[in-house]
């Protein structure tokens, strides 16, 4: 897992470096287009810097993504930490429970054993109710988080798709710009 995190680490750096550069390509586009007078160069500057601008936003999106989901899978982890908490702590208290039985057979036999054991099988049901209880609120927690984790992330694929098809439209209307425009020379 650590292995596909650097590698998702890295293909978010490699993209916010090329989203810098198309920027700072796009900027430089637009400021030879208005030193040399060339309108065509100025707006396919003003392209490449929304393309780039558009790819930024789609890391941050998938950044926030990426976060939710780890915030969600570690919170999974701190309730199966605080579930076995709960069920060694309702295993103490059930030995502690038991121990009482004990003291209480020497003194009473028969009728107190069976009373102990009533209170002992309440406890241990009751505590197990409580840690399962506990188990299945914090899961529905996490599936929750988890599920607005992924709603997230889609929204930004679906976003990050929007503005590529955006960006090659514009592309395309750049072309057919250039390929209308009589060149000089």
């Amino acid at each position: 897992m650590s292995q596909d995190k650097a590698n998702d680490q890295t293909d978010t750096a490699g993209e916010a470096r090329e989203g810098l550069i198309g920027s700072l390509a796009g900027k430089a586009k637009e400021v030879a287009g208005a030193v040399t007078g060339n309108d065509k160069l100025v707006e396919e500057g003003h392209l490449q810097q929304a393309e780039a601008s558009s790819r930024k936003a789609a890391v941050a999106d998938e950044a926030i993504a990426d976060a939710k989901r780890d915030e969600a899978a570690q919170e999974l982890r701190e309730t199966n930490h605080e579930a076995a908490a709960e069920r060694e702590t309702a295993q103490d208290q059930a030995d502690k429970a038991q121990s009482a039985v004990d003291r209480e057979r020497k003194d009473e036999h028969a009728v107190a054993a069976r009373d102990a054991e009533r209170v002992e099988s309440e406890a241990r049901v009751a505590a197990e109710q409580r840690s399962e209880q506990i188990v299945e609120d914090r899961l529905n927690e996490v599936e929750t988080i988890a599920a607005d984790a992924t709603a997230t992330e889609q929204e930004a694929v679906a976003e990050k798709d929007r503005l590529e098809r955006e960006a090659a439209t514009a592309d395309q209307q750049a072309a057919q710009l250039r390929a209308q425009t009589p060149t000089e020379g």
